[in-house]
């Protein structure tokens, strides 16, 4: 019999990163810990193979401030910044993005794609705000993303670079596609942490290595039942008993109920389970004799061909690692397609994919790996997401506790961001905590900057310099003098307070709309979006009965104060022709938040101008100046 004043021994089930994290902590805190897992090796879905490649987790997402940069270190794991984000590793202003004749797009037309995608993300995510806000049923990414092209006039070859964006956003970081992915909750509430990823030298099996030296970990044991009242956990090789018990399975077993549990998991739980999303990201390795490709380029983009059939990026692991290998990322439908390929199909495709970049002498390689992530039975896929009907609400109803013997981790219970390897390590350092009684292992994340802020933000930073740069002097010095004293229906002056440099940034956000006679601006029934000035023209305003209709022209103000409060109090229709300068709210509130960083880009601009100016003077003396003695 136990010693009613030892601590809990601990079950827990699963080797990744997740687990070995809690297994660590609680045996190093006096518990008895034994680990189970199904595979002959550690590490879950950690797997650098035998060639130093990591065919699962490759990177640490947002480097500064990310728990796992102090563990790897703490650890003396070598790394290395390589930069970039999570979307676009590397950066995508440093990408060598390969186009449709092969070769490589100048910043033009990079940025003229770029520009594109801004235009529908913004919708998406305005759109999104606005069915969180009034509680709308929700419906896919892809139907949404399809209702806003239907609108824009387009060509084939916009619309693929379009999608090339929202394919690295969506299936090759999410891990799946857009038709399967909340279009209110894809996201939301999802933290990152400082700019840039890093990689680890000798792969992630080092971390996992580290975690797991002088645990019991007992390999080849593949649990099959769970029974939690006392602990017993059945596996094909025999049974185990303990106090408590941990499961970290991956999401997509728990979803194939592979295991079972006594007394059943509750409702609540389970239909987190169903609701919740699991994505496949799985990737191809080709291995070669020496560089072909120009070695000092981390990441090639690839544009070549219709992008929902290809790959996006490929990776140079020579850059970062010194190995003479290359690796194409395929996500979502187009991955778990993939896994279904002949290794000569393999080879083809990535011959043709390669040779497109690389022309039509690229050697073949030595070696091909590939990795069958959703055929994987005790993965089922790659990480989590957060599917139609879903949000990360279910993450954390996964994450509870049930009783006082069953606890749950990785990466799908972290609510705050999932998909991760620092995902599943924070869900370790939880649940230790919780076991143990020990509140000092884990504190939740409250100060990072959620994922849909730092994407607005550089969203907006892009447009404001484009705006900047390409609106006309003298229609940017009328649209402030326009805005500095521009009245509402009601007499209040919204923006008169503001510095000139400020109502410049403002202005230079608005788009120029325009009204014959007779149309309506808006509607008092429709939902409110945005601000309307008006800079020509006339136009009726109704109060709906509560005050006279009015006619109003040039410096209205129209809009406003829906800013604060939902829906409208008046309609607006035109009585000649108007033109009106218009900004969504989205956008507004975008700027509010995003100001600091568009001045610096502003203060950045000027020193380059001045700095070009300077150089192109080559520091001369104006003429006429005279050098005070």
């Amino acid at each position: 019999m136990r010693n009613p004043d030892s601590l809990p021994s601990v079950l827990i089930i699963g080797a990744g990163i997740a687990g070995l994290t809690a297994a660590r902590e609680l045996h190093s805190r006096g518990h008895e810990v034994t680990v189970l897992e199904a595979r002959e090796r550690i590490g879950g879905r950690i797997w650098t193979d035998e060639y130093g490649v990591d065919l699962g987790a490759h990177w640490i997402h947002g480097t500064e401030g990310n728990p796992l940069t102090e563990l790897v270190e703490s650890l003396d794991i070598p790394y290395s910044y390589v930069g970039g984000d999570s979307a676009y590793t590397g950066g995508f202003d440093r990408l060598r993005l390969f186009g449709t004749d092969g070769t490589v797009l100048g910043n033009a037309a990079k940025n003229h794609i770029l520009e594109l995608t801004d235009g529908i993300l913004h919708e998406l995510e305005r759109r999104g705000e606005l069915a969180r806000k009034n509680d709308h049923p929700d419906i896919s990414l892809a139907q949404a993303i399809e209702q806003i092209l239907r609108g824009r006039n387009l060509t084939a070859e916009q619309r693929n670079g379009i999608r090339y964006h929202l394919n690295v956003i969506l299936r090759e970081d999410v891990a799946e596609d857009p038709a399967r992915l909340s279009h209110k909750y894809w996201e939301d509430g999802y933290l990152v942490y400082g700019y840039g990823d890093s990689i680890l030298h000798h792969g992630y099996r080092a971390v996992a290595d580290a975690l797991a030296n002088d645990l019991r970990i007992e390999l080849g044991q593949t649990v099959t039942h769970i029974e939690t009242d006392p602990v017993r956990v059945i596996t094909d090789r025999g049974e185990f008993h303990a106090d408590r018990v941990l499961v970290t399975l991956p999401l997509g077993v728990l979803k194939a109920r592979t295991v079972s549990f006594t007394p059943p998991l509750p409702a609540d739980k389970q239909q987190a389970i169903d609701q919740l999303g699991f994505g496949t990201l799985n990737k191809i390795a080709l291995h070669y004799a020496e560089p072909f490709w120009p070695v000092d380029q981390y990441v090639f983009g690839y544009l070549c061909r219709e992008t929902d059939r290809y790959p996006t990026v490929v990776i140079n692991m020579w850059k970062s690692h010194g190995q003479a290998t290359l690796v194409m990322l395929l996500g979502g439908s187009l991955g778990r397609e993939l896994e279904t390929w002949t290794d000569d199909q393999v080879a083809a495709y990535t011959d043709t994919v390669i040779r497109d970049m690389f022309g039509a002498g690229a050697p073949t390689p030595r070696h091909i790996s590939r990795t069958a992530w959703s055929a994987d039975p005790f993965a089922r896929g790659s990480y989590a997401c957060i599917g139609v009907n879903g949000s990360p609400a279910d993450m954390f109803t996964l994450a509870e506790p049930v009783g006082e013997t069953l606890f749950f981790a990785g990466e799908a219970t972290n609510g705050h961001h999932w998909g991760c390897v620092h995902s599943a390590y924070e869900s370790g350092l939880r649940e230790a905590a919780r076991i143990s009684g020990d509140t000092s292992l884990y504190t939740a994340p409250t100060a990072e900057i959620s994922r849909r802020q730092r994407r607005d933000i550089d969203r907006m930073k892009r447009f404001a310099r484009m705006r900047m740069n390409h609106l006309p002097d003298r229609e940017l010095r009328d649209r402030v003098d326009c805005l500095r004293d521009s009245l509402d229906p009601y007499g209040v002056r919204m923006f008169g307070q503001l510095a000139d440099t400020e109502l410049e940034t403002l202005a230079s956000m608005m788009d120029e709309l325009g009204f014959a006679a007779g149309d309506p601006l808006f509607h008092e029934d429709e939902s409110a979006h945005g601000i309307y000035l008006i800079t020509q023209g006339q136009a009726e305003i109704d109060f709906g009965g509560i005050y006279d209709r009015v006619a109003l022209g040039p410096g209205t103000l129209l809009g406003s104060h829906d800013l604060f409060f939902q829906g409208r109090t008046a309609s607006a229709t035109a009585l000649t022709e108007v033109r009106a300068c218009f900004l969504d709210h989205y956008r507004y509130k975008t700027f509010l938040y995003a100001f600091p960083d568009v001045m610096m880009l502003m203060m950045t601009d000027l020193v380059t101008r001045w700095e070009q100016l300077e150089a192109a003077l080559q520091a001369q003396p104006l003429p006429g100046a005279r050098r005070l003695s």
